[in-house]
């Protein structure tokens, strides 16, 4: 253990003990929040507009100002990006994250000087999980983050790029000599030679920790082994490769149909810890107890949260919650208000409390990515944990999955849902596998269930090809960084998807 190991483990009880103490009693920590953003707002044109001064309690909140989208924001966003001081936030915002999501086009969010400072600790609290354990020692050697290009666009006097490359450029000057890859690669704006790259670099380092989208490390890992074959060195799993490596923190997209993929690939047992993170807040939920899959809410960062419950989305009455109001086994809506200025803002997200004393999340989709074409309400999360089931179930291995609606037609009245799935390892029988994914999602969602009586077909699934997923997003400019297979396809990307698939 290094000195500097000692230290963060103090600093890390310390921590971990404030954050589930916040998850007990969160009202106190967001309304004092809530208080430091609205003063620092007061006096910016949106602030005086919408008389945050006088905002002191969350339900103040809720009265000053609505629920709003990106549209609803972004004419006073582009103001500042075009170098305008004073619109939202003191001063100017420096910095901005381009977010591209797969059902809407460029989005640029703000970036303060203080969301960089809140989200620099929120780092730091995905990693107090694993820091507080005797055994960790991190930073004997290096601690891997696979991110976004570190090369941000000038635009004006603003600075535009992904979010993890800009969080990347402000690293501690303490911690970059532990940070991996180099400066260098994690400039390269071309995702597959940025990987290739890093692969090659670290493949002799003594590798801590691995951080990322699970489906880019598997990729990444991938290529790792890959290197170390070309160099003569026999592995055959990143264990082998990495002899210390005892972290993997992830996040992005639920991890159980990735679990198993990257289990293998690791080749022994480390601690994993899930996140939740996003471009508008920064981390935003933190995984603490490794037996338990659900997630604390970081309740004294940069984001104050609001919870729509999912089914009242969209109507002009429908309730915002705060994290003290939200009940169990309910999916909500995630509207955050933070220290870039962003106030009650859809994030797009859908998160479930799986309990609330202490309060316990789960990542449960994209809003965008529900299944929802005959009232069945079947979130991302539902459609991942569904196919994790099915894979344990008839000993398949999936690498990544996607779905469409087909609708009712002349001659068939009913409408189905179909599953495109590419498998690493496929199951023996795969209608088994189309019959397990339909009783798991039939046991946990009751509108599922319901419309499966009566107005909609069992699901299809389609094996597709290796390659197929990475190939569509490549052809949609979507490889790398942050970017996902999008879990439901509208009719563009279920098009492209298909002419992938179809006989030359």
């Amino acid at each position: 253990m290094t000195w500097i190991d000692a230290v963060a483990r103090r600093f890390a009880r310390r921590r971990l003990a404030r954050m589930r103490a916040h998850a007990h009693d969160p009202m106190p920590p967001q309304q004092q929040l809530l208080q430091r953003i609205t003063a620092a707002m007061a006096r910016t044109q949106f602030g005086r507009e919408h008389d945050l001064g006088r905002v002191r309690s969350l339900a103040d909140l809720r009265r000053a100002v609505p629920l709003g989208d990106y549209a609803a924001r972004k004419p006073w966003w582009e103001r500042a990006r075009a170098g305008e001081q004073n619109v939202f936030w003191p001063g100017l915002v420096r910095h901005w994250a381009l977010s591209s999501g797969t059902t809407s086009g460029e989005k640029f969010l703000p970036v303060s000087d203080a969301t960089i400072a809140s989200q620099k600790r929120g780092g730091f609290d995905a990693l107090v999980p694993h820091l507080v354990d005797p055994r960790a020692s991190l930073f004997g050697g290096k601690l891997l983050f696979l991110g976004g290009s570190t090369a941000l666009r000038r635009h004006g006097s603003v600075w535009l790029g992904d979010n993890t490359g800009i969080m990347a450029r402000h690293v501690p000057r303490l911690m970059r000599r532990w940070h991996a890859p180099d400066r260098f690669i994690r400039d390269l704006t071309a995702w597959e030679h940025k990987v290739a790259a890093a692969a090659a670099q670290t493949a002799a380092a003594d590798l801590r920790m691995l951080a990322g989208v699970p489906s880019w490390i598997v990729l990444f890992g991938e290529a790792v082994l890959a290197h170390c074959r070309t160099q003569g060195r026999s592995v055959a799993n990143l264990g082998e490769v990495w002899p210390n490596l005892q972290l993997f923190v992830h996040g992005g997209v639920t991890f159980a149909p990735y679990a198993e993929r990257v289990q293998t690939l690791l080749g022994r047992p480390l601690r994993m810890v899930d996140t939740y993170s996003a471009s508008e807040g920064g981390m935003l939920a933190v995984q603490d107890d490794a037996a338990l899959p659900a997630m604390l809410p970081l309740l004294d960062r940069g984001a104050v949260f609001e919870f729509v419950p999912a089914e009242e989305l969209g109507k002009p009455d429908a309730r915002r919650l705060f994290a003290h109001e939200v009940e169990p086994g309910v999916d909500y809506a995630v509207a955050v208000t933070t220290d870039a200025g962003i106030v009650s803002y859809l994030i797009g997200d859908l998160v479930r409390f799986v309990s609330t004393n202490p309060l316990r999340l789960l990542f449960a989709g994209r809003v965008a990515h529900t299944l929802n074409a005959f009232g069945e309400h079947v979130s991302g999360g539902e459609l991942e944990r569904a196919i994790a089931a099915a894979a344990r179930a008839t000993a398949a291995s999936v690498e990544e999955f996607a779905v469409a609606t087909d609708y009712p037609v002349p001659g068939e009245p009913m409408g189905c849902h179909c599953y495109y799935v590419q498998f690493h390892r496929a199951p023996g029988e795969p209608q088994a596998f189309a019959r397990e994914l339909d009783r798991v999602l039939q046991d946990g969602n009751e509108d599922y269930a319901t419309h499966r009586s009566y107005g909609l077909r069992p699901p299809v699934v389609e094996a597709v090809p290796a390659g197929t997923f990475l190939e569509l997003l490549r052809r949609r400019g979507k490889v790398g960084g942050q970017h996902k297979v999008p879990r439901v396809l509208d009719d563009r990307w279920r098009a492209d998807l298909l002419a992938l698939c179809a006989p030359a």
